[in-house]
């Protein structure tokens, strides 16, 4: 049974061929095909599918007609917004222009996002239809028929809009009018509420924000000069400033609300209370007055005064992953029985895939058996046989339809096992190392971070990249601790700049305990670090990170004086040292220790 925060997840079966399949495959293929497939999941009233890129529609309401079946799947807990990022994700692979009939359709799309709302996939007769049709040889004669007869028909554009107003959260994917994705989603738009209901509900959702209302009506011709801009102006925002156009000859319960006589007419406010007032139609005068509701409301830090070029351009690229291939066949050898088994086998035969013939070919295994195979090997195998078995995973992660099911996992017992047995006594060095860039793969999507810096798991990597930075004779280890700590640094970082509230409040991802922990663990790094280039740079970009946006009066700023960072960071960065790091980063250490470390850190 479900629980009351559990939703129902349903899967929509349709026939393409309306019938024609079952009554003539047989005579022309050989075989009985009861239909041709399309499949659709049905979550919180919103039909999602594949076909022009990832659609949504009404459910029952597509151009495909009313399901033939409707199967409940299970149910899932994930919020909407988690779903959101998921299917974002997912563009990539599922792109209007990576349809295929046969090999990626929106039968695969919804054995993905089933693996990833209830843990399984779809029904295999119906992903298994394309391999039947095209092992006879009448399918294979057929497939361009076939394909060109259905491709207008699976790719055309969704014909309703799904539920909720424009006004609501975006339901799962960014969608344009027609239902299609690509549009921005419409908090990061203007939002146009229709009734006086609508407009409190966008207020109170810029409740830490500023806002800016926009009033306009049909009979006002300079009101179109400024549309414009008022939309670019409300793209560049961010979503830091929420932007509202109403229409007072249609919401006449708003405008009465705020006796507005002429338009254009524009109001702001500052967390609910109003800031500003002026009339007119003058571009430069909306964005003047947009900049200053902007700084009004986010004050700069006083670390966004500082002048770091080459720390804001190191410091600006994305989570370090390790998609190192393997050569699988060697590996299956090393790996002895244990290669010979189902799950292994199935995980290999995905990797191959994809790296032969890419993301969109490569069918994603059963991950509910291959986690179960896991956690029982991290108890069962000996060390020198599991680290082969985790170099395995490690690479899978880089797909992001793997690494977001981990997020998702139940109790993340997968991760949590594998942190616990590379942090253990016993475990090999390259235990540990695999372990680390397993990690650092779950930065491939934007679901995982999130779970990995709460706890239990958060504590099992700091515990690991503080061993694995104090083992002197690997260097490599060290390289990806840092590596490690700069994706959560980094995330972190980018917490704190994506906040809606003020730089007093600004919300850090890491708590500070465990931000006070790495710092400590970082600069005593940096302080013994005399051998890699890769270890010490990833530390002191690591520390700059840290440090850069940390709340005014907090203890992170406070602890980099005790720990005199500055000093150890000068030292780096002296001649004595350039062997190591080069001019650039001899620069780098200039701008983390006389500007971040000293000039940002004075007391006002």
């Amino acid at each position: 049974m479900a629980t009351g925060e559990e939703r129902l997840v349903q899967l929509y079966v349709y026939d393409l061929s309306k019938g024609l399949a079952r009554t003539y495959s047989q005579a022309l293929l050989g075989r009985q095909i009861d239909a041709v497939y399309h499949t659709s999941i049905v979550l919180d009233g919103v039909e999602i599918y594949y076909g022009a890129g990832i659609q949504r529609s009404y459910p029952g309401n597509t151009h495909h007609g009313a399901p033939e079946q409707i199967l409940d799947l299970g149910y899932t807990a994930l919020p909407a917004d988690v779903v959101a990022e998921y299917l974002e994700s997912m563009k990539e692979i599922y792109g209007p222009e990576s349809y295929d009939l046969f090999m990626h359709n929106c039968n695969n799309f919804t054995d993905d996002f089933s693996t990833f709302l209830v843990g399984r996939g779809i029904p295999k007769h119906i992903t298994s239809l394309p391999a039947d049709v095209l092992s006879t040889p009448f399918g294979q004669m057929l497939r361009p028929t076939i394909d060109a007869a259905m491709r207008p028909i699976t790719t055309a554009p969704s014909i309703s809009e799904p539920p909720g107003r424009p006004t609501d959260p975006p339901a799962f994917i960014p969608s344009t009018s027609n239902g299609t994705a690509g549009a921005s989603p419409p908090y990061a738009g203007v939002r146009v509420p229709q009734t006086l209901a609508d407009y409190d509900r966008i207020m109170a959702s810029a409740a830490n924000k500023g806002a800016i209302v926009f009033f306009t009506s049909a009979t006002c011709p300079p009101c179109r000069v400024v549309y414009p801009h008022f939309e670019q102006l409300a793209e560049e925002s961010a979503g830091k400033i929420v932007f509202i156009k109403v229409d007072v000859s249609k919401s006449y319960d708003i405008g009465s609300k705020y006796q507005i006589r002429a338009t254009p007419t524009f109001f702001t406010f500052i967390r609910g209370e109003k800031f500003d007032e002026w009339s007119g139609a003058h571009p430069g005068t909306l964005k003047a007055n947009v900049n200053m509701l902007m700084t009004a409301a986010f004050p700069p830090h006083p670390h966004d005064t500082l002048r770091l070029p080459v720390f804001m351009s190191a410091a600006s690229q994305p989570p370090v992953t390790y998609s190192r291939q393997l050569p699988l066949d060697k590996v299956l050898i090393k790996l002895g029985k244990v290669g010979t088994e189902g799950p292994v086998i199935a995980m290999k035969d995905f990797i191959v895939t994809k790296q032969k013939q890419g993301a969109i070919e490569a069918r994603v295994p059963d991950l509910q058996k291959w986690s179960s195979f896991l956690q029982a090997s991290f108890k069962e195998l000996p060390l020198e046989t599991l680290f082969p078995l985790v170099d395995i995973f490690r690479l899978s992660l880089t797909d992001p339809r793997i690494s977001a099911y981990y997020a998702e996992e139940r109790g993340h017992a997968t991760i949590q096992a594998l942190l616990e047995t590379a942090s253990s006594e016993k475990a090999i060095y390259q235990l540990r190392l695999v372990t680390l860039h397993a990690i650092c793969n779950l930065f491939s999507t934007p679901l995982f971070p999130p779970h990995l810096i709460r706890a239990p798991l958060v504590a099992l990597v700091i515990g690991l990249v503080t061993t694995c930075l104090l083992d002197e004779s690997h260097s490599q280890l060290r390289v990806a601790a840092a590596s490690l700590i700069f994706n959560l640094a980094a995330y972190n970082q980018k917490s704190r700049v994506e906040s809606s509230a003020t730089v007093a409040d600004r919300i850090d991802a890491l708590s500070d305990d465990d931000q006070i922990q790495l710092l400590a663990t970082v600069v005593e790094s940096v302080d013994r670090e005399k051998e890699s280039t890769e270890a010490l740079r990833g530390l002191i970009l690591s520390l700059g990170l840290i440090v850069y946006g940390a709340k005014v009066d907090g203890e992170v700023l406070e602890l980099v004086g005790v720990l005199e960072a500055a000093r150890i960071i000068d030292e780096k960065g002296k001649k004595s040292e350039k062997k190591l790091l080069g001019d650039d980063g001899a620069r780098l250490c200039k701008e983390i220790g006389e500007e971040l470390l000293v000039k940002g850190t004075r007391k006002p």
